[in-house]
């Protein structure tokens, strides 16, 4: 049977949409001194991407699951209060015109994001991302995170797409990883790694302001 080629992109959020690492950062940071515990950038940047239900453990050890919880909750409650202040700065370049050309073409679109429903909720108020998205996947909503395809899969279910037909644009290795186990092609944009630690991803860019719908469909070519 003939390929149909792209059909769906699927998005992460945190470094592909939105450039959140230092809010992020400054709001586990703030969440780690409240504890007494210490945090490097290069361990904050070794987790970025991952829930934050398997990042506690790895940073500070096991604990009990509604400790995890309470934690996770305070320090997302600290991120959307470092969001709020500073909106205009969120958009990195080339997302929302690539976002705005892909609806274009008709093309279906979701969010795949390991964040919270609240942060991106705020993120898609912001910034209007409702005009783009079909489908709004949150890591909460899965049983496993990434590495594990489950949220990509859940993303194809949503739009009637199936994974072969969907391209996930991605900043991490773990989202790279969870692409390809799901059957999908990966664009990476080297935004908050180098693009050396992505080559494992089908296509790797330094900026969305280098892509367009072509490229895109090239990742998945019809036959």
């Amino acid at each position: 049977m003939a390929e149909q080629g792209l059909r769906a992109v699927i998005w992460d959020l945190d470094g592909v949409i939105i450039d959140s690492a230092q809010a992020h950062f400054r709001a586990w940071q703030r969440l780690a001194q409240e504890e007494g515990w210490r945090l490097s950038e290069e361990e904050f940047r070794a987790t970025f991407g991952m829930r934050n239900d398997r990042i506690i453990p790895l940073l500070w050890g096991e604990m009990p699951p509604e400790r995890i919880r309470a934690l996770s909750e305070r320090k997302e409650a600290y991120f959307r209060e470092l969001v709020r202040q500073n909106p205009q700065s969120l958009a990195l370049p080339g997302a929302l015109e690539l976002l705005q050309a892909v609806h274009e073409a008709g093309i279906a679109q979701a969010l795949a994001s390991s964040t919270p429903p609240e942060n991106i909720a705020l993120i898609s108020e912001l910034l209007g991302l409702q005009r783009y998205l079909q489908a709004l996947i949150s890591g909460e909503m899965v049983e496993r995170g990434k590495p594990a395809p489950d949220i990509f899969l859940k993303a194809a279910e949503a739009l009637q797409v199936p994974p072969s037909a969907c391209v996930v644009i991605e900043d991490a290795v773990a989202g790279i990883e969870a692409a390809h186990a799901a059957g999908m092609r990966c664009l990476a944009v080297a935004t908050t790694r180098e693009p050396e630690a992505l080559y494992e991803a089908d296509l790797v860019v330094r900026s969305l302001s280098e892509v367009n719908v072509e490229r895109l469909r090239a990742l998945i070519p019809a036959s």
